[in-house]
This record gives C-alpha cells, structure tokens and sequence, in this order.
C-alpha cells in the first residue's frame, strides 16, 4: 500500500490550451495507476470536483479517501507551462491533515497542513516548507525539491547545490535528498556521497507536473520495490521523459527510448528574434529571462547592443553588426523565433548554419513548404514554446 497525499487542482494553461483535474497528489496517483500497487489518496477537493475525482479513481484504480469541500477547487492557471501560474480560490483558512500510514508520498500543499507519520516518506515541499516544520515523522525519509525550494528551505541563495544538499540532509535528519535542477539533471545525496542523474531527451516537453511524476516514481521505485535511491532516482528521470513527451497517464515504460543529455558546464545560447513591436520586446525579454532560469549564458541583441533607428550611424551599425556575428560564432545554439519572415533573423540561422552551430527554430504556424531549406541542416523545428527553451538548454 502507498498512500499519496497532497493538492488536488484544476490546471488551465492558456497556450497550449489544456485544463484538467489533477495537482500533485492526484496526478502521482494516476501516473502509477498501472503498477500493481495499492494507492490511497488523501486531500481535499472542492464540491463541483468531488463527481470528477470519482470517475478518475475508478479509471485509474486508486482508494479515493479524499475530503469533499464546501470550498472551490484551488486553481492554478499558466500563460505557457514555463510561467508562474497565477492561483485562484485559496481558503482564508487551512485545514489540517493527519496520516498514519506505512509508505507515504507527501506533497506540500498551499490550502492545508499536514502531518505524516510513517515508516517509508518521501517529501515534495512543493509550498516551500520544511518537514521538519511539518512536525512530521519518518523512520526512513526521503526529501526531493528543486533548486529553488532547495535554496528557500536551506535560507541559501547561493549555487553551491552540493554543499546546500549535504546542508538539507543533515538539517532534515533524511536518509536521503534529491535536488532537481532543470535541464541539468538532478543531485543524489544518499550515504556520504551524492551522484548526477541526467535528463534524458525528448522530442517534446510538457513541463506542468513533470516534478510530480519524479516524485511519484521514485516513491515507487524506492519505498515499494525497494531499489537504492541512484537506481530510483534513474528510472524516475527516464519515466519524466516519457510523461514529458506523450502527458501519458499511467505511465508507460520507457524501454530506454530516450538517450542521456550530457550537461555542459557553460551553455550559451544566441537569441534570433524580430523586436520591432512591443510584444515582439515582450516574447524576446521572457525567453532571454527563462533561458537565464534554466542557467545558459545568453547573449540577447535586444539587450545586449540595444535598439537601433533611423538615427544610429553607420559606424554603430557596423559595429551592431559584427558584434551579432561574432557572438553567434561564440555560441553553442542560436536559438531563432521565426515570425513574419523578418530578413536579420534569417540571415543569423543561415549565417549560424555555416558556421556549424546547433540551431532551434521556434515556428507557429508556417507552412511545411516554408521551412524546407531548414530540414536536415542541424536545425530542430518546434512549434512548441516550452520544447525549444528545454532544447535550447541541452
């Protein structure tokens, strides 16, 4: 028996368009819906939801041992599954939760507290608090957050993750800690040493609820089947992967499809993008600031040499000029947003082209015939926002 605990949510995103019932604990449950595992989910879940959740237990299998709320659904709504969603119908006051159980998954929630106590534990601080803080209890306990859940509960802002993990697994007395970091992998500390766990490449990615399927993998893998946590942590990566490429739920098996993405220590990324107009400015700012996020050196002609007009002189352009050029020559990817045909952006994917260089071409809505002399030269096309920053990343 695994019982999962934590938010479950209404999910909206506006591009692409998708909204459905899930949040962390309900999609960890569904994801391994097919395992052969005895699942218990406990949370609460508004009224209008409540008939919804029913049918998913009996899709998916589960003991639905969730609370029906007189409150609304908590709902998180994205822009793109990249940006920080906006969150709608959080109660004035939480309820508080208690689980006993042997094996628990537990997720931080932002509408209620917990306690857990349990044999096996693994923790997703999703709400930025520490288990300790929790007044939980764990005989063996297992700790897995992102780089910057990691920095808030360690009250450390610095990059030094090895040294904030060590810190974490000491301060929170677990056997072992996972720190997720983007496109770089994740950190293994178990014992008294810690191990890299790559991501592994896809052709897509769908990035809302990726950490939840980590998670609920790894819960599987090490508290059930009882593999160590490198071995865990390895096959939660691939099932990300799988889950990142398809949004398929249960989850299926991955059969080592996907290879290895080898981290470099310095990423730098070109952008190639119009910025006549204000959305224009807008979209090349909020990929400049992702691609920052996912930790790429980038190199930006909006920001970095500023906008040029009918005023600037020749010498300025010239020197506008060669400095793109050289800082495609210097770049690991250009990362290019084809829109409108713009002639500079063209000219930076071909001149990138000769030069050998990895090119990621963002493309709505063009035609096939349109992006034919891009097919098969180094290029990778997406229509995808969240695809070509990951792909930019690697």
């Amino acid at each position: 028996m695994l019982t999962v605990v934590g938010g479950i949510y209404l999910e909206n995103c506006f591009t692409p368009i998708y909204s459905e019932l899930f949040g962390s604990a309900l999609r960890a449950t569904c994801a391994l819906g097919n395992k052969g595992i005895d699942i218990e989910l406990k949370g609460t879940v508004g009224k209008e939801h409540f008939n919804d959740l029913v049918y998913k237990s009996k899709l998916y299998g589960f003991t639905n041992s969730v609370i029906e709320s007189d409150l609304k659904t908590v709902e998180f709504s994205y822009f793109t599954p990249l940006t920080k969603p906006n969150i709608y119908n959080l109660p004035d006051k939480k309820e508080h939760l208690k689980v006993n159980a042997d094996n628990i998954l537990y997720y931080g929630m932002i509408e209620n507290d917990c306690e857990v106590v349990g044999n096996y534990v693994v923790y997703d601080p999703q709400n930025h608090i520490a288990f300790t803080e929790t007044k939980s209890k764990a005989q063996h306990l297992a700790i897995i957050l992102n780089k910057n859940e990691a920095q808030m509960i360690s009250k450390r802002y610095d990059d030094d993750l090895i040294d904030i993990g060590k810190q974490l697994k000491k301060s929170e007395n677990a056997e072992v800690v996972v720190i997720k970091n983007g496109a770089k992998g994740a950190i293994v500390f178990y014992n008294d040493s810690y191990e890299i766990i790559p991501v592994f490449e896809t052709h897509k990615v769908w990035s809302i609820g990726s950490g939840d399927v980590f998670s609920a993998v790894f819960a599987w893998k090490w508290i059930v089947e009882k593999l160590n946590p490198i071995e865990a942590a390895m096959f939660a990566s691939k099932s990300v992967a799988d889950f990142c490429e398809t949004q398929q739920l249960p989850l299926v098996d991955s059969n080592n499809r996907h290879n290895p993405i080898v981290s470099k220590d310095i990423n730098r990324v070109y952008i190639a993008s119009p910025f006549f107009t204000v959305s224009d400015k807008l979209f090349v700012n909020e990929i400049r600031n992702l691609l920052i996020e996912f930790e790429n050196e980038v190199f930006s002609p909006m920001h970095d040499l500023g906008l040029l007009d009918d005023k600037t002189s020749k010498t300025q352009m010239d020197e506008a000029r060669n400095r793109d050029l050289l800082e495609i020559e210097k770049c690991d990817t250009i990362l290019a947003v084809l829109s409108g045909n713009d002639p500079g952006t063209i000219f930076e994917i071909g001149y990138a082209i000769a030069k050998g260089k990895r090119v990621i071409i963002l493309a709505e809505n063009y035609k096939e015939a349109d992006l034919f002399m891009f097919k098969d030269i180094n290029c990778e096309i997406t229509e995808d926002f969240t695809t070509a920053i990951y792909k930019s990343s690697w």
